[in-house]
């Protein structure tokens, strides 16, 4: 769900409570409110980040999550029944609003406003990325809040190992594939002393003598991390590549090979 700046200057008084029959949020609340849909702010000692008055930070958050799985979250919250006492007044004044982007908002059968209208799949966002890339491996399994599924040839970077070791302290579902090969035997990290579900692929499989060359990474079935760049401590010297694509549909897609490849027996 996307919408115009117009919109979304109309939606942030019913977000702050200010000129609206939503209730006023602090900024505290403020912050509260928005880390619920993706964003990690603090308050910090001088207020909102910034410096921002309430009503700059929430228009500027709001275009952070406008076009975002997120954002349709977001506008359904603002009249959910335990955010305000009066859902249906502010269910209809939003309607009015949104109605400009080609939406509505309407009742369920259990009485909670949904948002309605064209163009509600999930966006597909793809971010390429050519520098840097072992700390965008780590910032997207820092963000993974449910699965962190991973598929690589060789993996031997301790720091990303580690990452991968506080999500499952965390509770979050970590699964690792890798070759059962003299790399991974020498130099490979030891996931299975540490609780994580861990499957090594030998290359002689029933699939042949194919070498499972995979580099790909799964996050919350929804995000996927794909491309030339092995989890291991030397490739941060080479010249490598990945993207980062927001897509339930590719998730899906790579998740059914994961799984393959997990139920593969040696």
């Amino acid at each position: 769900m996307k919408v115009s700046d117009l919109t979304l200057n109309a939606i942030k008084p019913y977000v702050t409570g200010d000129g609206s029959p939503a209730p006023y949020m602090s900024g505290r609340e403020l912050i509260k409110f928005f880390n619920a849909f993706g964003l990690k702010d603090e308050y910090a000692r001088n207020g909102l980040p910034n410096a921002w008055s309430r009503n700059e930070y929430a228009y500027e958050r709001l275009k952070d999550v406008n076009g975002k799985p997120d954002f349709k979250r977001l506008v359904e919250a603002l009249s959910d029944s335990r955010k305000v006492s009066n859902p249906d007044e502010v269910a209809d004044e939003i309607k009015e609003i949104i109605k400009h982007d080609g939406y509505t908002l309407e009742k369920d059968e259990s009485g909670i406003y949904k948002v309605a209208g064209f163009g509600l799949e999930d966006p597909v966002l793809v971010e390429a990325h050519f520098q840097e890339i072992k700390n965008q491996i780590i910032d997207c399994i820092r963000d993974a809040k449910f699965t962190v599924w991973v598929a690589v040839a060789w993996f031997t970077d301790k720091d990303i190992g580690n990452e991968l070791r506080e999500k499952h302290l965390a509770g979050v579902n970590v699964r690792v594939i890798v070759n059962d090969d003299e790399v991974t035997r020498l130099h490979g990290l030891k996931f299975d002393t540490r609780g994580i579900e861990y499957k090594t692929i030998a290359p002689n499989s029933p699939w042949g003598k194919k070498l499972m060359h995979n580099k790909f990474c799964i996050i919350d079935l929804y995000k996927v991390i794909h491309g030339s760049y092995n989890w291991t401590s030397n490739a941060k010297f080479n010249n490598e590549s990945i993207t980062v694509t927001d897509s339930r549909e590719l998730a899906e897609g790579f998740s059914k090979q994961f799984i393959e490849l997990y139920n593969q027996k040696n």
